[in-house]
């Protein structure tokens, strides 16, 4: 079904395909990248609050629900305060110009020069950035943390404030560091293959150094002073001594899948919590409060409709059920994998600077916003900047070279470089089992089904009740062997035929609809509006390639009228 729909796509969308033009990077531009847009330049004296740029988000367009993205991504403070904050907090007379970078997707970030010459960065959340107070006030701990704890080079902070209603410049903030060097996404295509491994090793001594600092609790990272003191203070534990009144505390969590989709307005507990069960358990909790009170959020990980995948609350709901039966039985009994780590799980080419002279030296990691404490199967071990989005290797022996001889150029361009880009994810984890074995012992737990229902139940809000429910199925087999299942504890669900035909049919239209996804990703290339996002002079070409293939999948999937309404009804795009 979808196989002869994605060759229709190849075919019609190419005309709709951008000629050569060069486009800034696509979601999560980075503070410091220097391709920033600069919005406006002035010299001292100027009213930085004049232009509305500064303040609305201006790097593109929306095409999920566009009205309301960019309402969550517009914040009004005083910018001229702010600049004066900036200057003072780096011994300047004053500020003489401000530079806006390219919109993120939770923050705006300013360049700001001062008369002595110093130059800071100015970092505003936008109002989908977090729950207030505690996102700023986490992040600022954190960087100060793995620069001085970790040895991970962060950015310095000058200035803070956490508290939008009661600062004059009307907005929390992060006045730090201008981190030295270039991003990574300007060298990593030019650097040769000895370079690229030598910075692969650098991380791998930077995530031996997170693996290296446990906490007594999961949630997120923050001076004392600035959360209530829990019943059972915080502390962690390095080089074998437990360090207490360090200055820093596990309090609230932060992290992304506690604040997307709306969760930020949910009355859950939000941590901290003392033991893993307590954290994921609350997870279960969150996500059943989600399905509960929340409006559905349009989703771009798979299409929905008839013969394709179509959520369905009660089901996931009782998904969740399930997962709260078995969850004691699904963590490992390996410590390291379940201890609570800090972590920075968004190492893209744009959050990793290096010295533009030797490429293969880490100068800074910028980015540690939702950064978090929790267990270290839970965090990301693979930097995104790899590329790598093929199966998960089964050995870790390099790939052959291919056969190049009776490819044609493009072909044997296309084949050298996912060679490339293969072997180079091999030379990675060859380097994380030499040299950090504790997280390829978390890779290895993470392709078990126990790992893959705890992974679904964290997003089950938005998508994943069908392959739970597959997964959940396929345990049964496994459920012996789980660490906790002792000889007297049953597989505690009774699936009958009917069921497992169901499950089976549901799991197949959710592949189906991922699939679909994927395919008109690959047909549309550049066009593909990444989590909704497009630039300005792609918008156009863009929503016209979406009618195209929104009309192709309605005329091949639909067979009456009302499944082309329902499809128009799951349609993701504006």
């Amino acid at each position: 079904m979808c196989r002869s729909l994605s060759a229709r796509l190849r075919g019609d969308i190419q005309s709709f395909k951008p000629i050569s033009k060069q486009y800034c990077r696509s979601m999560s531009s980075s503070p410091h990248d220097l391709h920033c847009v600069d919005m406006r330049s002035s010299q001292a004296g100027k009213d930085w609050n004049s232009s509305d740029e500064f303040f609305k988000f201006t790097r593109g367009r929306f095409l999920v629900e566009e009205a309301k993205n960019l309402k969550s991504r517009e914040t009004k403070f005083d910018l001229n305060r702010l600049a004066r904050v900036a200057a003072d907090s780096v011994g300047a007379t004053q500020c003489i110009s401000i530079k806006k970078y390219p919109d993120g997707m939770f923050n705006k970030a300013f360049l700001m020069t001062m008369d002595n010459g110093r130059e800071v960065v100015s970092k505003v959340p936008n109002p989908n950035a977090g729950i207030p107070h505690f996102t700023t006030a986490s992040e600022v701990a954190t960087m100060d943390f793995v620069r001085k704890v970790l040895d991970t080079p962060a950015p310095r902070v000058y200035s803070w404030n956490s508290q939008a209603k009661s600062h004059p410049v009307g907005a929390e903030f992060i006045i730090m560091d201008k981190v030295e060097g270039v991003p990574l996404s300007q060298v990593w295509g030019n650097m040769k293959l000895p370079q690229k491994l030598q910075l692969l090793l650098a991380i791998t001594r930077l995530q031996k150094k997170w693996v290296s600092v446990s906490f007594s609790h999961y949630g997120s990272l923050y001076y004392a002073g600035d959360v209530q003191q829990q019943s059972n203070v915080s502390h962690y534990f390095k080089d074998g001594n437990t360090i207490d009144k360090s200055g820093f505390t596990v309090g609230p969590i932060t992290a992304r899948d506690w604040l997307d989709g709306g969760r930020s307005k949910l009355d859950i507990d939000r941590g901290p919590w003392a033991s893993l069960t307590d954290y994921l358990r609350a997870v279960g909790t969150r996500e059943q409060r989600a399905v509960e009170c929340l409006k559905p959020v349009k989703q771009l990980a798979l299409f929905c409709g008839p013969k394709l995948y179509q959520p369905d609350m009660g089901k996931k709901l009782t998904a969740l059920t399930s997962y709260q039966r078995i969850v004691d039985f699904l963590i490992p009994k390996d410590t390291t994998l379940i201890s609570p780590y800090l972590w920075h799980d968004d190492l893209h080419d744009d959050n990793i600077f290096v010295d533009p002279d030797n490429p293969e030296t880490i100068t800074g990691i910028i980015d540690w916003q939702s950064c978090h404490v929790s267990p270290l199967f839970n965090h990301n071990p693979d930097p995104a900047f790899l590329d790598w989005d093929g199966l998960e290797p089964e050995t870790l022996d390099l790939a052959p070279r291919p056969k190049l001889s009776e490819l044609s150029p493009a072909d044997r361009a296309t084949a050298l470089r996912e060679y490339t880009v293969q072997n180079v994810f091999i030379g990675w984890r060859k380097l994380m089992q030499a040299k950090n074995p504790a997280l390829y012992r978390a890779i290895e737990f993470r392709k078990t089904p126990a790992y893959g229902l705890i992974f679904l139940a964290h997003r089950m809000f938005e998508y994943g009740e069908a392959h739970f429910q597959s997964l959940l199925v396929d345990l049964k087999d496994t459920w012996a062997t789980l660490p906790a299942v002792t000889h007297d504890v049953q597989f505690p669900f009774h699936f009958s035929e009917a069921d497992l035909e169901r499950i089976k049919l549901e799991s197949d239209a959710a592949v189906a609809g991922t699939d679909l996804v994927m395919e008109v990703k690959e047909s549309l290339g550049d066009l593909w509006p990444d989590k909704g996002f497009i630039e300005h002079e792609r918008y156009h070409d863009c929503k016209a390639a979406l009618d195209k293939v929104k009309c192709q999948i309605i005329e091949q999937l639909a067979e009456t009228d009302e499944e082309k309404a329902e499809f128009e009804r799951h349609w993701p795009f504006d």
